[in-house]
């Protein structure tokens, strides 16, 4: 399978990765996700293989010739990636999968590795994602996060784990933005700090979450307790929030100054339903979760 619809029963962890596999698990388990597909690990092997296995052969060699110099040897990979073009098969799948989206939205192309998550290894934040990014920019994307698998860090990383370069897989996400977002952020189930099971930690800015994740921004935080069915906000801090990245006419984004930077983004009655949701997905996957969330449009949370 070289794609599959991101609700789809047959993903698992080798196939779609570590994000595609939990945006269908949470998708079949009645959590609202923005509509998209994934570009399966076989889509991947495909292409490093085809051409009697050329783009495999030229991995192999240039880690070998460039041991020391993972800088040069990424760079070398990443372009010969960027030459290579999917087969019609692929090419014609994924067409087929865009004609079911809403033609108006522009989508989130997102790197998904198997081993995003592993328990004894983690590749969380290695590699690329790229954000609103209109169709006829699509498959370029979808390249670019293959390539991203040899980043210079994540070559050391496998290298310091003996993980190996030519059985390693990346999966892709081409999801649907979240459109007219008004606020992003990450909730935890569980307090980090304190690890209180009663208790949630709850981050928020305006606009898209990328400013939180690269750390440009200071958010609002939030610590809610929950108990016998009641949540009670035992502590608020309001954050500068003086930067946030929105979706910019075109596609790609902007960095703007922020017009919330003194403001909470969020009415309490919003951090509850927040929370609540967080409940629902903890829930699910019977244990405490940490998530990325938006709110958008008709006051939805994703």
């Amino acid at each position: 399978m070289l794609t599959l619809p991101l609700n789809s029963a047959e993903s698992n962890l080798s196939l779609t990765g570590g994000k595609g596999h939990n945006l269908s698990i949470l998708s079949r388990g009645g959590i609202s996700v923005p509509g998209g597909f994934v570009v399966t690990t076989s889509a991947y092997h495909e292409f490093v293989n085809q051409n009697n296995k050329k783009l495999l052969t030229k991995i192999e060699a240039t880690l070998t010739s460039h041991v020391d110099e993972l800088d040069e040897a990424s760079a070398i990979i990443q372009a010969e990636f960027r030459k290579q073009k999917f087969s019609t098969k692929l090419r014609n799948e994924i067409a087929e999968r865009l004609s079911e989206l809403d033609p108006q939205v522009n989508l989130a192309i997102r790197s998904s590795a198997p081993c995003e998550d592993m328990p004894d290894a983690s590749f969380a934040g290695q590699h690329d994602t790229y954000l609103n990014i209109p169709r006829s920019q699509v498959e370029e994307n979808i390249v670019e996060c293959f390539a991203s698998l040899f980043t210079p860090r994540a070559i050391s990383y496998r290298k310091r784990n003996n993980l190996s370069e030519v059985d390693a897989g990346m999966a892709v996400v081409c999801q649907c933005m979240a459109s007219n977002q008004t606020a992003s952020g990450v909730l935890f189930t569980t307090n980090p700090l304190t690890g209180r099971r009663n208790e949630s930690a709850l981050e928020a800015i305006p606009g898209l979450g990328e400013a939180l994740v690269s750390g440009i921004t200071e958010p609002d935080r939030y610590v809610v307790s929950r108990k016998n069915g009641e949540m009670t906000i035992k502590d608020k801090r309001i954050g500068a929030k003086s930067k946030t990245i929105l979706a910019a006419d075109g596609g790609g984004v902007k960095e703007e100054t922020s017009l919330a930077a003194s403001c909470e983004v969020l009415t309490d009655e919003e951090v509850k339903s927040i929370i609540d949701l967080g409940q629902n997905v903890q829930d699910l996957y019977g244990k405490p979760q940490d998530i990325e969330w938006t709110k958008w449009l008709m006051e939805s949370f994703q």
